[in-house]
């Protein structure tokens, strides 16, 4: 039995089984296309492949303009230690096939390693170490290992208003 469904009577692989649009449409406002909206245990089926499965496991699909990456996923903020800017709830938009330095917010592999488990942290250099910094002070800096894979670079961010 996983914690997931132990805490909240659910599976962590829960959602629904989309096809994914290849198509954009075209507005005054750009070009819009839906993206999927994962919980942080589906973005495996994103990002342990190459290629973009034709249908996965997602909580919604939601629209966005003008944001490139054709295995780019959308995930909700899931806790406080990115404020003040992102706040928990609001949707990030990422990119496994960008790459990233120093100064960008990435999804990585939780601090265990497993894939289970995710961060959003922004990537701090220091001198040859690169650390994974959380921007509340609550939280403490992580060393960037190779246990903690980098999943993708957060492209975008929509705001709660």
């Amino acid at each position: 039995m996983s914690a997931d469904f132990l805490r909240t009577g659910g599976s962590a692989y829960a959602g629904t089984r989309v096809e994914l649009p290849l198509s954009v449409t075209r507005s005054a406002a750009g070009h819009i296309r839906k993206i999927p909206l994962l919980n942080w245990n589906q973005t495996g089926q994103v990002t342990t492949r190459r290629d973009l499965p034709g249908i996965i496991r997602a909580e919604a699909m939601v629209e966005a303009t003008d944001v490139s990456g054709t295995r780019t996923f959308a995930l909700k903020v899931q806790d406080d230690s990115m404020e003040p800017m992102f706040s928990e709830g609001e949707i990030i938009f990422v990119d496994p096939d960008l790459g990233w330095k120093a100064g960008d917010y990435v999804i990585t592999n939780g601090q265990d390693g497993h894939h289970g488990s995710a961060l959003l942290r922004q990537v701090k250099a220091i001198g040859t170490q690169f650390m994974l910094h959380p921007l509340s002070r609550k939280y403490e800096d992580l060393p960037l290992t190779k246990q903690n894979e980098v999943r993708g670079k957060v492209v975008r961010l929509r705001k709660n208003l």
